[in-house]
């Protein structure tokens, strides 16, 4: 562990949610650590590889990166006018994206999983570059 990921680790353990590279830069900065943007996005990218921090979109289709709670792949849900996130459990589409692969003969599948729709907290009506979901029943 490099002093360079230890800070890194430490402000997005600081932060009240997920956060850009430039925001996670940011704060280094604010707190006298010498460190270029650069080195945060490697320092990022490999924290994701070893799987010790999550990363997601957030509604302008930016990274963020957050840490991670469990040994599971973290999914989240984004509100489209205010940004909250809140973290949901994906295990039945994971099982369902699984089982597609077997019956089709795939196999080493990769999942992405992007969710975002309108958090309870914002005012009715659509946003923006959205469109309406109609489960299937």
């Amino acid at each position: 562990m490099t002093p360079h990921r230890r800070a890194v680790l430490r402000v997005l353990a600081a932060l009240p949610g997920p956060a850009t590279a430039h925001s996670i830069h940011r704060a280094l900065r604010a707190g006298d650590e010498r460190i270029g943007l650069t080195i945060v996005y490697r320092q990022l990218a490999s924290l994701v590889d070893a799987g010790v921090i999550g990363t997601g979109l957030d509604r302008d289709g930016r990274h963020v990166f957050h840490l991670r709670t469990d040994d599971f792949r973290d999914y989240h849900l984004t509100c489209v006018r205010c940004g909250r996130v809140t973290r949901v459990d994906a295990s039945v589409a994971l099982r369902w994206a699984a089982d597609a692969a077997v019956a089709h003969g795939f196999s080493d599948i990769a999942v992405s999983i992007d969710l975002s729709g309108r958090c309870a907290r914002c005012p009715a009506g659509r946003a923006t570059g959205t469109t309406a979901v109609t489960p299937y029943r």
